[in-house]
């Protein structure tokens, strides 16, 4: 790996999420057409990464670490429920290649035992959306499973439906966001 600067680190950057997003879509794909999507020659990308698996290792890390990253400036316990809910929903909309990855791979074999078990994460985002149940401003009728595996369906649409929708990417992220918060409110006129 070159020595580690602020271009290093957008060079590497670039090329994890430039392969996040080729092998989201083609697992299979090479790895010229990752440093292609990156805009590197094949030479910078194995400067970075050695082979594919070194590439899969490093975009599942960044996964982990932009999940926890999300969450922590999400400030889960401040506020109401659905004033952390909207919080958590913009930090993972921010983190969205990482995040795709994530839901990529979980259930392959490749998948880190992370992407399986619930974690001290998971834990914090359940409260939270209890607390909203409890505090009146999440719809009581909606389950803490419904509403977390809604977020990461709409994450997963705002990634891959601006392309074929010739939508913006800011205006999936926008509509996708309302959607979110008009969905887990519990009087969604005010939300």
């Amino acid at each position: 790996m070159p020595e580690t600067t602020p271009a290093a680190e957008r060079t590497r950057r670039a090329i994890l999420e430039a392969g996040i997003e080729v092998l989201a879509s083609n697992p299979g794909a090479p790895l010229a057409e990752v440093a292609a999507a990156a805009g590197v020659s094949r030479s910078t990308f194995h400067r970075y990464f050695s082979d594919r698996s070194a590439l899969k290792k490093a975009a599942n890390e960044l996964a982990v670490e932009d999940w926890a990253a999300a969450v922590q400036r999400a400030r889960l316990g401040e506020g109401t429920g659905l004033e952390a809910y909207r919080r958590l929903c913009a930090e993972l909309m921010d983190h969205l290649p990482a995040l795709v990855w994530w839901m990529s791979i979980a259930g392959s074999e490749d998948a880190p035992a992370e992407y399986q078990d619930e974690d001290e994460t998971d834990q914090q985002i359940a409260a939270m959306l209890r607390r909203g149940h409890q505090d009146g401003s999440i719809d009581p009728e909606l389950s803490v499973e419904w509403i977390s595996n809604s977020v990461w369906a709409m994450l997963y649409a705002v990634y891959f439906i601006p392309a074929e929708a010739k939508m913006s990417r800011f205006d999936a992220r926008q509509q996708a966001l309302r959607t979110l918060i008009k969905a887990a409110a519990a009087d969604p006129s005010t939300a």
